[in-house]
């Protein structure tokens, strides 16, 4: 096989390894057991770990690691062999999403994706059994037990070398270049390494704050259902029941019933994600979906605690056809909504660093569109501002806090026909007549008509070719026989590049030794110790440096990072913060009932968020 040979030419050692290993939720994995095969040499190594000081055996410098799913064994590398992540990486499960992204099938799994090799492989129930017995046995596993561990612990060696030869196999088939395959496999694969470095790391969380929430959580649920029935005019919660008809009552009056989406049952839905989908069209849909989220909850959400009290969970990085992490809604705070996000804290030797790129969407259209006009209004700062006065609505000396409104209607109006909007949905976006939508749509339209050009040939070549891509090989697959919104396809090449921009800044922060705590599509969160503020300010303009040069490796065009130095406490924008403390309000009621000067008092005491942007 021509591709592998390539391979051994390169590396002086190519590894598919394994562990077996538990790990409880918000912990990091305790590793059992390993077993290693060089395909180079031929050598292979089975070791029991649990309870043994063994480093691992192999050299890492010229090696290539494969392994499927690589944030389970990057994880557990790190807790055996320490802080520092091996360069070269092969994900066969990350491969496999690469080739089927976006079509029907049976999924990525290692049984999965074998079967579609037909290559044998043991049962899901046998895999099952032998899960089970690692995780409800641990640490005390007869040598029977380690004997049979360290056997299936082998067995999934020799299965995921024969699917690494297939995936190599169908890559050679493919005509592929070797140098690009494998250097864009290398890329995408070491991104989720640094994720199980990440997911190492955790979310640090003000357990103050959490422990207050929890205590008294039945009676903030009880006033959460009262003003929520306020809020929407409707008895939605008679005690702790939700009345259905009540709900789709309440869709009646806000003109929403005859469009909202229906379960099979014809029932109007209330799943979070119809909820979701709604919220920035009707105020109180929002505030519905934030009370759904404490109401339905035995227990907070949002966070998934460690022993070290930070919170750990997947990323899933490329879990969203566009590659992007899909973080759980009910154990990380950057899944939950927003107002879980102030549960962040840390103590008084460290900082919390957010970094977030500058109109990060906007930036990526106007590189990718090449339209001068969009060129233009990223370069101008504030593309959304430019757009409102370059069409007359401000005059040319506006600036956000000045028309603040007049900012945010182009801003959604920029926003939704980079995506295809219609001038319907625009119109529900703004809350408008339709006739101020479809004037603003097409006011839209006509100054970036360059953009909207381009992307209709986009959607039009990747359609005739079967599948889009970014330029670092990340792949969504088309077919004829299924209708995709055009919007998906309108909102793919924006986000998946957004997403190698990402991938690329947490490589490059990890390599620079920043310690990650969350990558959150478009920003990054960093845990920092506490230094002379010279020292800071130099490490912050290194964090600046690096995300603004990944998005130019990227797309061509550095994109500015805005960063906001935060004390102790996470704090949010004034929308989200008002959640917060809407929220945290009831905290206090219950607590001591005091009135509404006395909550604010506390909360500011307690919330100690300082947050400024460093220029």
């Amino acid at each position: 096989m021509k591709l592998l040979e390539y391979l051994k030419n390169i590396f002086e050692h190519i590894l598919v390894f394994d562990y077996e290993f538990s790990q409880p939720d918000g912990h990091n994995p305790r590793p059992v057991c390993l077993a290693i095969k060089d395909l180079v040499s031929g050598k292979e190594v089975s070791e029991w770990l649990l309870g043994r000081e063994k480093s691992f055996p192999f050299p890492l410098e010229k090696t290539l690691l494969v392994a499927h799913h690589v944030v389970a064994e990057a994880s557990c590398l790190l807790i055996q062999n320490g802080r520092e992540l091996p360069l070269y990486w092969f994900d066969t499960m990350l491969e496999e999403q690469k080739f089927y992204n976006g079509l029907r099938n049976s999924g990525y799994s290692l049984l999965a994706s074998c079967n579609r090799y037909n290559i044998k492989t043991g049962s899901q129930e046998n895999k099952e059994h032998y899960r089970d017995l690692i995780i409800n046995n641990y640490p005390n596993y007869s040598e029977e037990e380690q004997q049979q561990i360290l056997e299936y612990n082998k067995s999934d060696i020799s299965i995921n070398e024969q699917l690494f030869y297939k995936q190599l196999e169908r890559a050679e088939a493919l005509g592929i270049d070797f140098k690009e395959y494998i250097s864009q496999a290398i890329f995408h694969a070491k991104a989720k390494a640094v994720c199980a470095k990440i997911e190492n790391n955790g979310i640090p969380i003000n357990m103050q704050l959490l422990n207050e929430i929890e205590e008294n959580y039945p009676e903030v649920v009880r006033l959460e259902r009262e003003e929520i029935n306020n809020i929407c005019g409707v008895e939605l919660y008679e005690g702790e029941s939700f009345k259905h008809n009540k709900f789709e009552e309440f869709l009646k009056k806000e003109g929403l019933f005859f469009n909202w989406p229906r379960t099979e049952k014809g029932k109007c839905k209330t799943d979070d994600k119809t909820l979701y989908r709604y919220q920035d069209t009707n105020s109180k849909i929002m505030a519905l979906r934030n009370a759904f989220f404490i109401i339905g909850a035995k227990k907070l959400k949002g966070v998934c605690l460690g022993p070290d009290n930070r919170s750990r969970c997947p990323l899933k990085m490329f879990n969203q056809i566009t590659g992007r992490t899909n973080v759980s809604t009910k154990l990380n705070p950057f899944g939950a909504p927003r107002r879980m996000r102030n549960l962040i804290g840390t103590d008084e030797n460290h900082y919390l660093i957010y970094a977030d790129w500058r109109s990060q969407e906007a930036a990526i259209q106007a590189a990718l569109s090449k339209d001068p006009k969009m060129i233009a209004a990223v370069k101008s700062g504030d593309p959304y501002m430019y757009t409102a006065i370059a069409l007359g609505a401000a005059p040319k000396n506006a600036k956000k806090s000045t028309h603040k409104k007049i900012r945010d209607i182009y801003k959604q109006s920029f926003l939704a026909l980079a995506y295809m909007q219609t001038p319907i949905g625009l119109q529900r976006k703004l809350k408008c007549s339709s006739s101020e939508a479809y004037y603003k749509h097409e006011q839209v339209s006509n100054l970036y008509h360059n953009y909207f050009k381009w992307i209709k040939g986009v959607i039009a070549e990747s359609a005739l070719r079967g599948h889009f891509k970014t330029i670092y090989g990340w792949k969504y697959y088309l077919t004829s026989n299924e209708v995709v919104n055009p919007r998906r396809l309108a909102n793919w090449p924006l986000q998946s590049h957004g997403s190698e921009i990402l991938r690329t800044a947490i490589i490059d922060l990890d390599l620079a030794g920043y310690e990650i705590s969350m990558p959150v599509h478009d920003a990054v969160l960093f845990h920092m110790k506490r230094k002379s503020w010279r020292k800071m300010r130099r490490e912050l303009e290194g964090i600046q440096k690096i995300m603004s040069e990944a998005a130019a490796k990227v797309i061509g065009a550095a994109i500015p990072v805005d960063i906001k130095f935060i004390r102790s406490q996470y704090k949010q924008d004034t929308e989200n913060q008002k959640l917060w403390d809407k929220l945290y309000e009831k905290v206090l009621k219950v607590k001591g009932g005091r009135n509404s000067y006395q909550y604010r008092t506390e909360l500011n005491s307690v919330v100690d968020g300082k947050a400024a942007p460093v220029s």
